[in-house]
């Protein structure tokens, strides 16, 4: 019985000592959900691996949710937020995953000898930004916008991500609104489900002016260490200069450049096959 009051007086003790440090207390708890193989968490899971009681997390992640470094999914449980995921990529030019990532697609435009691009999935906004982009020697092409919101529907980066989201979740955003952002956007439900699976089935999307007017683009995409897709990569060309019997050969190209990124991504280091999913 001693013994038992005593573990919960050592355990009250450290509750008391991190609520003194709650920016210590919070990268903590940040760090244990990037570390964990898993994707969304428990108050009490979270507590028992940290150490603390349910209501010391409760107060956490109730503080991180309100800056948006954590949200809450429909069944209670806490994953990684939208602004944890807007902070990461603001400063991974800092870091070596940025220039591998950079001499990823430095390769690809060099390869292709047009402007290449990568694309992050935003879960909680179900859509899309532009974080990485090197620009074709030529001088015409599609400057693309970075560190903007974009649907998933429009372009071939979007259709990319789209394609490999979980079932249910395809199935709403094919089913919800869809705005047209040129008059080639397909903003028919069952059509653009039909198209998702090609895209699964081939493992890349091809736009023609579906995002940008007269803009060509084909994308693969890129998974994380849980197998779940966190954007995609690719290149846009103008319409002007594609040559469709080259389509097959530059699809090969980016898909190669989806698997190094995804390797880098998921710490793996290998390259990984889109068709195999």
């Amino acid at each position: 019985m001693m013994t038992q009051r005593t573990d919960t007086q050592q355990r009250a003790a450290v509750d008391e000592q991190r609520l003194r440090h709650p920016l210590a207390r919070g990268i903590e708890l940040l760090t244990l959900m990037v570390d964990s193989h898993q994707s969304s968490y428990g108050v009490r899971e979270l507590a028992g691996q940290l150490g603390v009681s349910p209501s010391t997390v409760h107060r956490l992640v109730t503080d991180l949710e309100r800056i948006g470094l954590v949200r809450r999914s429909t069944n209670g449980s806490y994953q990684l937020g939208l602004e944890f995921l807007r902070l990461a990529w603001t400063t991974t030019a800092r870091f070596p995953l940025h220039e591998v990532a950079s001499d990823t697609l430095h390769e690809l435009a060099k390869e292709s000898g047009e402007s290449s691009f990568f694309g992050v999935y935003g879960g909680q906004r179900r859509e899309m930004m532009f974080t990485l982009t090197v620009e074709s020697p030529h001088p015409l092409r599609y400057t693309l916008p970075e560190g903007v919101w974009l649907p998933l529907h429009a372009g071939a980066s979007g259709l990319a991500i789209l394609a490999f989201l979980r079932e249910d979740v395809r199935d709403e955003i094919a089913r919800g609104t869809l705005d047209p952002a040129t008059s080639r956007t397909l903003v028919d439900a069952e059509a653009l489900l039909a198209r998702l699976e090609k895209i699964r089935e081939e493992g890349y999307a091809i736009t023609h002016g579906e995002r940008i007017e007269g803009a060509i683009a084909i994308a693969a995409p890129v998974f994380g260490s849980l197998g779940d897709v966190v954007g995609a990569t690719g290149i846009t060309v103008p319409e002007t200069r594609f040559n469709a019997a080259q389509a097959s050969s530059l699809a090969a190209m980016v898909r190669r450049a989806a698997g190094q990124l995804t390797g880098y991504i998921s710490g793996s280091g290998r390259t990984r096959s889109a068709l195999a999913r």
